[in-house]
């Protein structure tokens, strides 16, 4: 069978359950065998003991003839398997009395007591024993064969019934075994029937045993992931659709502009218009693929503890260009020693939306500054300005995709929402509120990062 080939469980358990089972029956058959085999051997030693003790007492008793003539009209009707002699010793001279019918005359030197000799071409058990005055010996024995005879029919008594029950034995490990298995069937009915385009988790309701149950549960949260993924990517989609359809069409309107414009200076200025439209859709499409690479759970970039500042003021630096050219100011305020668990490439994605937003949004000459702070659970990292701030109600829709603030910018409405799904991922928190003061007494807009502190 190879490694990939599909084999039935059931199949597998009951043919290992029984076939455990017969070996064990075997196994214990054998030392029932052997232990039955040891009993009859010594019931039978105790058998021949009592009969040459008998044999002894008789003929030490003078009831030899008697005794010879019961002893032939008994074994016409019922044949004795044990042999024996008996022997008279008179005046220094020994002879032979009573031999068994159908037996053939013992070898003499049989010693006193259990030995082993031949007779007849087999293998026979012998036991001699005399009385006190040594005048009558007797020796009794036993074909070996007679003894396998007993032993074979102890055997076959425990073998054949339970030959007769180990097929029975079989169709009730079948039956047991599948009808431990049906709520894997049960389990795995369920799973086909779901629908691939509205995926439902599978009923909990039905108990199910502790090794099986786990593996409902662990298909739970893989349906709720895959369903969540294949929510994320059709809302991802439709707005994507969505977004991109309205500069696209504007950058369809300046290009037929500039195609028809007669006047050097209104071909110029719809050329330029398509060249910010195209900076635009580059700026969007960038922040969708951003968002597509945060939007899964990736397993591969888990978080772990970093000092965030020198990431700060590299990201800062980096923007600061951007800002000059606006005419604002960018200060980052991040010192060392603030541990906190974020994966490197999300936080600097995050603090580059949240600042690149900030930007965006502030106003030319606005104030934008950066701060890592402590807190007393973790680390804040905070981007804040000055500029038209935004309504308070409006600042809990503003994390959603494609959201924007009241003023007017060139975002897409996709940096806060990369920054909360980051934050999602990280454990962390993002919060928005009141930023720097302006000089009209009103306030900027701030957005805030809260980490918890790394161990």
């Amino acid at each position: 069978m190879s490694g990939n080939s599909p084999y039935s469980l059931r199949r597998r358990l009951v043919w290992l359950l029984t076939s455990s089972v017969a070996a064990i029956w075997l196994l214990s058959t054998l030392v029932v065998y052997q232990r039955a085999h040891h009993e009859a051997d010594e019931l039978l030693d105790s058998q021949l003991t009592q009969v040459a003790d008998t044999l002894l007492a008789i003929v030490a008793g003078g009831e030899v003839d008697h005794f010879v003539k019961e002893l032939h009209e008994h074994d016409r009707g019922y044949p004795v398997p044990i042999a024996f002699e008996v022997w008279h010793t008179e005046d220094g001279e020994v002879r032979r009395l009573v031999t068994s019918p159908g037996h053939d005359a013992f070898e003499t030197d049989v010693t006193t007591g259990f030995s082993e000799h031949p007779h007849q071409g087999t293998s026979w058990r012998f036991y001699a024993t005399q009385d006190g005055d040594a005048q009558y010996r007797v020796v009794v024995g036993q074909a070996h064969a007679a003894r396998e005879r007993l032993a074979r029919e102890i055997g076959l008594s425990l073998l054949v019934p339970a030959a007769l029950a180990l097929p029975l034995m079989g169709l009730a490990v079948w039956w047991v075994v599948g009808r431990t298995l049906r709520p894997v069937a049960m389990v795995a009915h369920q799973v086909g029937a779901l629908d691939a385009q509205a995926l439902t988790p599978l009923d909990e309701s039905t108990p199910l045993p502790n090794e099986i149950a786990p593996l409902r549960t662990a298909l739970n949260a893989l349906i709720r992931r895959v369903a969540e993924a294949f929510d994320n990517e059709r809302r991802f989609t439709a707005d994507a659709a969505h977004e991109l359809r309205t500069p696209l069409a504007a950058l369809k309107v300046q290009a037929q502009v500039a195609l028809r414009a007669q006047a050097g200076d209104s071909r110029q200025h719809a050329l330029m218009q398509v060249i910010a439209g195209v900076d635009r859709m580059t700026h969007l499409v960038e922040q969708l693929l951003t968002l597509a690479r945060v939007d899964p759970a990736r397993q591969d970039l888990a978080p772990q503890p970093i000092d965030p500042a020198a990431l700060i003021a590299e990201v800062c630096t980096d923007l600061l260009p951007q800002a000059q050219r606006q005419g604002q100011s960018l200060t980052v305020e991040a010192e060392p020693g603030c541990t906190i668990a974020v994966t490197p490439v999300w936080l600097q994605i995050a603090l580059r939306n949240l600042v690149d937003n900030a930007l965006r949004y502030a106003g030319e000459g606005a104030r934008i500054e950066v701060h890592l702070l402590r807190t007393a659970s973790g680390c804040a990292l905070s981007v804040a300005d000055n500029g038209p701030g935004v309504a308070t109600e409006l600042r809990t829709r503003l994390s959603a995709r494609f959201v924007r603030g009241e003023t007017e910018g060139e975002g897409c409405g996709l940096g806060l929402s990369i920054a909360a799904r980051i934050a999602a991922l990280s454990h962390a928190e993002l919060g928005l509120g009141e930023g720097l003061p302006r000089a009209d007494g009103g306030h900027g807009f701030a957005a805030t990062l809260h980490f918890n502190a790394a161990a």
